[in-house]
């Protein structure tokens, strides 16, 4: 079965390449790939061959550039796939050109290394050769990189895999984005998302794909038992990474018909460091539910704050002075049904002020007054001591984050 420039396409759509001109060759046949850093290739050219380069050597020679172009349409080449890195702005006649002469020609991913370039193609070349169809072995093959691609995130995630040579060979034959990169989560906002997430992973990988590979970037997702992770490349600024983040929340909200948030971390220089982004956006997430926060996507970074409270107020010593401090309140109000803690949260939160408290929890100036001087017979306390106050805000906001 013949591997065309069109499958091609197909195999690069994850971000790795985009096909930029040429496009009525993609019916070109592709039975070799090569790569070649030097100005005058000519004389290796052959037919069916998928040039694959950096382009440097011929960075500021637009000329010998088309004449690249020339010599493999006239030995009948596949395509000619280039990083633009080198270049200070790609010549449009070189574009103008492969369209007139129908040769496929490929902008490649700059930060992708050839190994995650050239290994699908070699292995498609290699594969044409069998009697599966394409189509059908294409989708097989998605299938299984699907699972793959699972289940090296969570070996990583889980220290299975801990050698540095390892993670690189194995996200390498994933064609997954270089180093660094960035992981954006999404979180479903249902009781359900473990099921919606199980029962639609297929169409959720795809969805979230397809966004990414809209906006040009290379990208793997994995669907986890509640969480969304897409890994992308972290060349992008944060106008975009908001806009990206915002269209795969709404393309996630249409899949599973119900509202999403997600999480955008920081840039990740390593893939053995992915275990600890992925406990934070964890508590990341678990801070949104418990603070019952609005806000649909958010930067890691801008959630510092919350992972640290959350993690003090996990500690056993922490417990114990939030209960020395709050506790009595607690029991009294449990025993009288009163709101003594209550009013003494909208009182640290208004900044002391007795009249602001009092608006906050719709009560008379003197029902205020009462309670502020129950409170401060039950703690033993003035609440006009800066010292004290300073322990018992402390100890009403870590304990907001007790789970």
């Amino acid at each position: 079965m013949d591997l065309l420039v069109k499958d091609i396409v197909k195999i690069w759509n994850n971000g790795a390449a985009s096909l930029v001109a040429g496009k009525e060759g993609i019916l070109r046949k592709v039975e070799v790939f090569d790569m070649m850093e030097q100005p005058n290739i000519k004389p290796w050219l052959r037919e069916h061959l998928i040039l694959i380069t950096t382009g440097y050597v011929i960075r500021n020679d637009k000329e010998a550039l088309l004449q690249i172009i020339r010599d493999m349409n006239d030995a009948n080449a596949s395509a000619l796939a280039i990083k633009t890195r080198f270049f200070d702005d790609f010549p449009k006649e070189a574009l103008q050109l492969a369209d007139e002469l129908k040769l496929p020609l490929f902008f490649l991913d700059n930060n992708a290394g050839f190994t995650e370039l050239t290994f699908p193609i070699m292995t498609a070349i290699v594969e044409s050769r069998s009697n599966v169809a394409l189509d059908t072995r294409y989708q097989i093959g998605r299938q299984n990189k699907s699972e793959l691609d699972r289940k090296l995130f969570f070996d990583i995630i889980n220290g299975k895999v801990t050698q540095t040579e390892e993670v690189e060979y194995r996200i390498a034959s994933l064609q997954w984005p270089s180093e660094p990169f960035r992981v954006i989560a999404l979180s479903l906002e249902t009781s359900e998302n473990s099921f919606l997430l199980e029962i639609k992973k297929e169409s959720q990988i795809k969805g979230i794909s397809r966004v990414l590979n809209n906006h040009h970037i290379k990208n793997v997702v994995i669907c986890g038992k509640e969480i969304c992770y897409a890994i992308t490349t972290s060349s992008v600024n944060e106008s975009m990474i908001k806009k990206m983040t915002e269209d795969m929340i709404q393309k996630t909200c249409e899949i599973n018909n119900c509202m999403c948030s997600a999480i955008i971390s920081d840039i990740v220089e390593d893939y053995l460091a992915l275990p600890n982004t992925y406990q934070q956006i964890k508590e990341g997430f678990f801070v949104r539910n418990i603070r019952k926060q609005q806000w649909s996507q958010a930067f890691l970074s801008n959630l510092q704050y919350d992972r640290i409270m959350l993690r003090m107020s996990a500690d056993k010593e922490v417990l114990t002075f939030i209960k020395k401090k709050l506790g009595p309140l607690v029991t009294y109000d449990r025993a009288h049904g009163t709101k003594l803690l209550d009013t003494l949260e909208a009182f640290i939160h208004n900044n002391c002020s007795r009249k602001l408290a009092a608006e906050a929890l719709f009560l008379h100036r003197n029902t205020m007054a009462h309670r502020i001087s129950k409170i401060e017979e039950i703690l033993h306390c003035s609440l006009e001591d800066p010292d004290m106050m300073d322990r018992l805000e402390f100890a009403i906001k870590l304990k907001m984050y007790i789970h």
